[in-house]
């Protein structure tokens, strides 16, 4: 009976069989198929997640940016510049005779001269902005002379020297150079005729003046160190230029006209056509060939951005065209995602 039990036994420990193993196997390689299908289109919906959201933020970065400074141009404190033309004694100052220098569009970047070592994108316009900027410090002391040394309370802008500063009463302003700015209370600000062309102001400031820094910002599609095009912002005032966003292929820009004076957008074109029509021979109607591009614009009112933003990396399944102000924007055929970024600001200074 004990040899029968064991017989028993160990038939029924004979293993599986090769068609049993084949089938597990099968199994087991559908299993592992399905978990690297998953992965591999999680992974790619991550990426193509993470681009996306990179392109939405840098294209609302440079925009604000972008906004911001057009909304402010001509600001000059309690007036805009084109109430009260500024008193210039700063040395090599930009250029803001009237308000309409205070927003100068090259379009294609026709007219503009390039000041840093950047390689700007062709096809992309470029945009300078001009005003002060800050909260504003009213005087405490020193104002009984036009080439008295400036005094405020304190320096919550930051001025510096070499930085340019408009003075302003709301009757009169002067544009000069900060020769140097001192530190503790009160801080004093001198403008010696080393970094202007005089000393002397308009006028002998009293406290009802207020001071602000002052800059022009130029806005310009550029090639970085690493190949890649983005938003820059030149400052004049300090000479350098600063990357804003990367992943920005062109800017295109288009100024609103008020045609009908109720100070609301009623066409919106180009920067030559805009200065075309203003400077056109009256006798004629034939527009003269614009050699400075914002001479006269008193019926712009604002600006129309257009951005166009790509991915860092291509994640799209297959090239894309893409059109971005009726102009293919895609030639290289590439897989990167691409969105347009169109916005608009009026200038707060031309609008009541």
């Amino acid at each position: 009976m004990m040899k029968q039990s064991t017989q028993f036994s160990n038939r029924k420990q004979t293993g599986l069989t090769i068609v049993e193993l084949l089938v597990a196997m099968a199994i087991q390689f559908i299993l592992l198929a399905g978990m690297v299908y998953v992965y591999t289109n999680s992974k790619v919906m991550f990426t193509v997640n993470e681009q996306l959201s990179r392109v939405q933020e840098n294209g609302r970065y440079a925009t604000d940016a972008l906004l911001y400074d057009i909304r402010m141009a001509g600001y000059a404190g309690c007036r805009s510049i084109k109430e009260i033309i500024p008193n210039i004694i700063a040395n090599s100052p930009p250029v803001f005779a009237s308000l309409s220098d205070s927003l100068i569009v090259y379009e294609d970047g026709a007219g503009w001269t390039n000041p840093t070592t950047l390689i700007r994108v062709a096809g992309s316009d470029v945009i300078t902005l001009q005003s002060s900027r800050g909260s504003g410090v009213s005087l405490t002391g020193n104002m009984a002379a036009d080439n008295a040394n400036i005094q405020i309370a304190s320096n919550p802008d930051g001025l510096d020297a070499n930085d340019l500063i408009l003075i302003s009463d709301c009757s009169n302003a002067d544009l000069f150079r900060a020769t140097g700015v001192s530190n503790g209370t009160p801080v004093t600000i001198t403008h010696a005729q080393s970094t202007n062309t005089s000393n002397r102001l308009a006028k002998a400031y009293q406290d009802d003046a207020q001071i602000m820094s002052f800059d022009a910002h130029t806005y310009f599609i550029a090639i970085g160190a690493n190949g890649e095009p983005g938003l820059y912002q030149h400052s004049f005032s300090s000479n350098t230029a600063t990357l804003l966003a990367e992943g920005i292929e062109n800017m295109q820009l288009l100024l609103a006209e008020d045609t009908s004076g109720d100070q609301e957008p009623d066409i919106y074109v180009t920067a030559s056509l805009a200065t075309a029509a203003v400077i056109a021979d009256p006798s004629t109607g034939t527009p003269a060939t614009p050699a400075v591009i914002g001479t006269d614009w008193e019926a712009i009112i604002g600006v129309r951005v257009g951005l166009l933003m790509r991915s860092e990396i291509g994640v799209a399944s297959e090239p894309r065209s893409y059109s971005f102000n009726g102009v293919e924007a895609n030639p290289s055929n590439d897989t990167r995602v691409r969105k347009a970024f169109w916005s608009y600001a009026a200038m707060r200074n031309k609008i009541n």
